[in-house]
């Protein structure tokens, strides 16, 4: 359970690394800046740029929304592209999975199985939402 420490609210919706509940991050402007903060020491901590690069003369990446520009030896704010040599290359890939119990908000919901009983029995256990069991959520980066 969170503690917002501009209100003193304790919920299980606050974040325990941004410390700031939503009424307060739409109400109170020093709530943006405690969360920013923490965002910046994160991907600090991470090995990440606190902003987007945006070196003149860099190499443009448009892959995303952040449309880095790299300087010779630089890293994207993602941490996947960097400019090597005037070129955008790919140094692996960034991967984050976890557990997401049933009923879950997977984009998938619409079609799964265990969410619509389509396919049952042969590939739900229920008739309606199957309860106690989980998908595996995957995201990958670059």
């Amino acid at each position: 359970m969170g503690v917002c420490i501009v209100c003193g609210k304790k919920a299980l919706t606050i974040s325990s690394t941004l410390r700031v509940c939503l009424d307060c991050l739409r109400r109170e402007p020093k709530a943006l800046d405690i969360a920013r903060k923490a965002h910046t020491s994160w991907r600090q901590k991470h090995g990440f740029a606190s902003s987007p690069p945006r070196d003149l003369g860099g190499v443009r990446c448009r892959l995303c929304v952040n449309e880095c520009s790299l300087g010779n030896g630089g890293k994207g704010f993602c941490g996947v592209w960097h400019n090597i040599g005037g070129r955008l290359q790919r140094r692996g890939l960034l991967a984050y999975w976890y557990l997401d119990p049933h009923p879950t908000n997977c984009v998938a919901a619409p079609v799964c199985p265990a969410n619509t009983s389509q396919g049952y029995p042969r590939y739900t256990k229920a008739v309606g939402i199957e309860r106690g069991y989980y998908n595996l959520a995957v995201f990958m980066l670059g």
